[in-house]
């Protein structure tokens, strides 16, 4: 592995400003500031129809397109570092996300999606969607609490909404080259855009590069962790008339990552016969037992993660008379393959493929219009036809030298298919003057069959995953609602107070090989019920001193009824609902522009999110030996991936050295205190709180016709970790995390015409 550059980094840090980070409403600093309102204003669309931040009466966080590619934040997983009470964490499954402490657990890769997920107004069943690296985005908007009235179901802890950067009638192109200096690697990205006629426009862009490994197999001696990746889109856009465009729109994307992140936390400790075979052949003392950049694994197959996805959509907007119509229809395909080797080492102990495979069709209809002075009505519908394969395969491997395991395999497939109606209607009206009132209601009725089978062959591991073939039907029909009120005490300073309402559905077991066993044992079943949230929020936003200070504060309160959670018990993964929990507190951004050349910002977000009520949780890992699920509560215990403090800032300058040039310095940082991974609160299942630097230095022309710029993130080369799991076969309290990416410096060079 290429060694890290402590002092290139420290270099790097040390002639920009030292910074805290969140850029998500940073405007660049060449705007003045001083200028009319309406020109630092960001247009959002949160609510489902184009509106200002300032107007919206939700807590909002927006990270523009601009921002995305200052700060060098190129996967989805970056954003988190930007928008308060956000986490995102790439796991061996899916994506698990979380807004407000709430979010879909890793454990069952079935599960429905907590945090809704939209790319131009179309939801996107599958986390893995966004695999790639961002590529010509305008803005993402990330809508905390629930939503399910404005955006549908599984929106119940918020909604993130890509919005993509659309054709325009003027010819407009622009070609980015990078290259990693610190690991390796290159990333080319470009597009084109302009009018191929008086009534047409075309919009191309693409993306490619390699990311060199982070991870130093010591016993193979390659960089584990490298990947690759190719992703295009182009849209044509058709306006005929004034009152009439169609958007079409077709992308795709491949990403494939090449070995594993996987290292251990804890091998196990000496009375555990199997981790002392591990530790003796991964160097005995010198074995790893704490996370780094570093794992001593060989595994076989080899480990790889194979992401493709394909979407085709058309919007078309028509506006006739006082009426505005859009309709929305897209088909979606994702597919992926992993493989791993589940218990890290040099022995092939246990080696798992997970292959997932998924469909959508989605289709929306939208109509509002003015129906009096002050009131705006729209109504519509939303249709959704999913099909869902997921296949694993476990192969234990023991049957090499020095171990107790036989040869055994397990295969469990998991088909699902679902398809969901719903209506839906919002209003919004102006009471008095400065006071409005919004509202929505949607009803859902979704239909759902499922699938699921294992078949061992040779001997069970562990002896109670039994054979089954089992099915499944759920029905559900769901109602969800919001109420706002915003008042403007003036254009600069406004205050609102929202109560909504969202809805998760409930779903099927998949990758269980237990699950007959804990059926027959009253410890589970094959569904699980959908979980509903209820929250309130009052905020305030104040753009200040000729909007050179902005500041937004919103206190929350959410209730969660039926959790669907997924926990460790000691020897399996249990997967129900949880009685009742609850999320609440602050957050708070702030951003200052005191002069064309200087602008900072900084926000935080305090949360306390609990188990109110959970009945038959798994026990903690420190539990006395007297406990059992069947008499324990978890009432007071946190939520996973539930940080209690996430701080943040940014400094950025830009600074006229000629007539003609610009240099161009902002150094950023984010805190996020201790997250548990885990449900059983073991601290060696537990992200301990951090801090990450990221800087970026750059000379551009005033024109914007170029731009040179050396981009460093996690400066101080910080470890941290997305996943974190116990590993019953092996035993003895042993552990495996999956580390994320280290320091990375990139120089990059921009062209645009």
């Amino acid at each position: 592995m290429k060694k890290k550059s402590g002092l290139m980094a420290a270099a790097f840090a040390g002639s920009l400003i030292w910074a805290g980070a969140n850029p998500a409403f940073a405007q660049e600093a060449s705007d003045a500031a001083n200028d009319a309102a309406d020109s630092n204003d960001i247009i959002v669309t949160a609510t489902r129809r184009p509106q200002t931040l300032q107007e919206v009466p939700i807590s909002v966080g927006v990270v523009t397109g601009a921002v995305i590619e200052q700060q060098g934040q190129r996967l989805f997983t970056d954003l988190q570092a930007s928008v308060p009470n956000l986490q995102i964490d790439n796991t061996n499954g899916n994506y698990a996300i979380t807004i407000r402490g709430l979010g879909s657990g890793a454990n069952n890769l079935a599960f429905e999606q907590s945090v809704g997920l939209f790319v131009d107004g179309v939801y996107s069943s599958r986390a893995r969607s966004l695999q790639v690296p961002f590529l010509d985005v305008d803005r993402i908007e990330v809508v905390r609490g629930p939503q399910g009235a404005l955006f549908g179901k599984n929106t119940n802890a918020g909604a993130i909404s890509m919005v993509t950067r659309r054709p325009t009638r003027d010819f407009e192109a622009e070609f980015r080259a990078g290259t990693e200096l610190s690991e390796g690697g290159v990333n080319f990205s470009g597009f084109l855009s302009g009018p191929i006629s008086d009534t047409l426009s075309l919009r191309v862009s693409g993306a490619t590069g390699r990311a060199d490994g982070y991870i130093e197999n010591r016993l193979t001696g390659f960089d584990d962790g490298g990947s690759k990746y190719l992703s295009g889109r182009a849209q044509l856009l058709w306006e005929p008339t004034d009152d009439l465009e169609v958007l079409l729109k077709v992308e795709g994307f491949r990403n494939e990552v090449d070995g594993s992140n996987a290292v251990y936390n804890n091998i196990g400790n000496a009375n555990c016969n199997l981790c002392n075979i591990i530790r003796n052949a991964s160097g005995g003392a010198a074995a790893q037992d704490r996370p780094g950049f570093w794992r001593f694994s060989r595994a076989t197959p080899r480990e790889y993660d194979i992401t493709k996805s394909r979407t085709g959509a058309m919007t078309i907007t028509w506006k006739p008379g006082e009426w505005s119509i859009t309709s929305l229809s897209a088909y979606q395909w994702v597919d992926s393959e992993r493989t791993f080797n589940t218990i890290p080492g040099p022995i092939n102990l246990l080696n798992t493929l997970q292959a997932e495979s998924s469909d959508q069709i989605f289709q929306e209809l939208r109509i509002a219009r003015d129906v009096a002075a002050g009131v705006n009505l729209s109504f519509g519908a939303t249709y959704t036809d999913a099909n869902l394969d997921i296949l694993q395969l476990v192969n234990y491997n023991g049957n090499l030298v020095g171990t107790t395991l036989p040869q055994a395999t397990g295969t469990r497939a998991f088909t699902q298919s679902s398809w969901s109606m719903s209506p839906f209607a919002s209003v919004e009206a102006d009471l008095i003057d400065g006071l409005t009132f919004s509202g929505s209601l949607r009803y859902s009725y979704e239909k759902k069959r499922a699938r699921g089978t294992s078949v061992n062959v040779g001997p069970r591991i562990p002896a109670n995953n039994l054979n089954f073939d089992i099915s499944g039907k759920r029905t559900e029909k769901l109602w969800d609602y919001s109420l706002r009120l915003r008042y403007e005490f003036s254009r600069q300073i406004s205050a609102y107070a929202s109560y909504a309402t969202g809805t998760k559905g409930g779903g099927f077991l998949s990758n269980d090989g237990l699950l007959l066993y804990n059926i027959q044992n009253g410890n589970g079943r094959f569904d699980f019920d959908d979980e509903r949230a209820r929250a309130w929020e009052i905020g305030t936003k104040m753009r200040l001193f000729d909007r050179r200070l902005d500041l937004d504060i919103a206190l929350f309160r959410t209730r969660f009824a039926n959790l669907q959670v997924s926990s460790y018990n000691g020897t399996a993964f249990i997967t129900g609902n949880a009685a009742k929990a609850t999320a609440q507190g602050v957050e708070v951004e702030a951003r200052y522009r005191p002069s064309r050349v200087f602008s900072l910002g900084a926000t935080g977000a305090y949360l306390d999110a609990e188990y109110d009520d959970y009945p038959g949780g798994p026990c903690l890992y420190n539990a006395p030996s007297t406990c059992t699920p069947a008499t324990n509560n978890l009432a007071g215990v946190r939520l996973t991936r539930a940080p209690e403090w996430k701080l943040a800032g940014f400094v950025q300058m830009d600074l006229p050295l000629t007539d003609s040039l610009i240099l161009a310095a902002n150094g950023s940082a984010d805190y996020t205190s201790l997250s548990y991974l885990q449900g059983d609160l073991n601290p060696l299942n537990a992200q301990p709180g951090y801090t990450k630097f990221n800087a970026r230095l750059a000379v551009r022309a005033e024109s914007g016709a170029w731009e040179l710029a050396l981009v460093g993130r996690n400066l101080t080369n910080k470890v941290t970790f997305s996943q974190a799991f116990n590993t019953p076969l092996l035993g003895g309290n042993s552990h495996v995390v999956m580390i994320n990416a280290p320091r990375t410096i990139n120089l990059e060079g921009v062209l645009r015409f």
